[in-house]
């Protein structure tokens, strides 16, 4: 009898901690895919005029794309809290591309 006591208590705890677990990570999850900022780097050579619109008629065709841009205007404080986010961001970035140097 004091064994199927003993086996009921440890399944009763699997089972609390089981149910303890899964909104945790669920919470836990949520907060990291909403402090995650997507960053968008462009970069092209320098192209002259008659580059461009080649370019451009041989990407386009006889199709016409329209691109819509969309910004917010920030106040100071939310520029410089920006700035600083993306300082933080380009120092990690920076630390985790150093190779690391051999001690003589």
């Amino acid at each position: 009898m004091n064994i199927v006591k003993k086996t009921n208590l440890t399944v009763l705890t699997i089972a609390v901690f089981a149910a303890t677990i899964v909104p945790v990570a669920k919470y836990i999850n949520k907060l990291n895919a909403s402090n995650h900022i997507a960053t968008v780097t462009i970069s092209a050579p320098r192209l002259t005029e008659q580059q461009k619109i080649a370019f451009d008629l041989d990407q386009a065709g006889n199709k016409v794309h329209t691109v819509f841009i969309a910004a917010k205007h920030l106040s100071n404080e939310e520029k410089l809290a920006f700035d600083q986010q993306d300082r933080q961001i380009q120092q990690a970035k920076v630390r985790t591309y150093k190779k690391p140097q051999l001690l003589v």
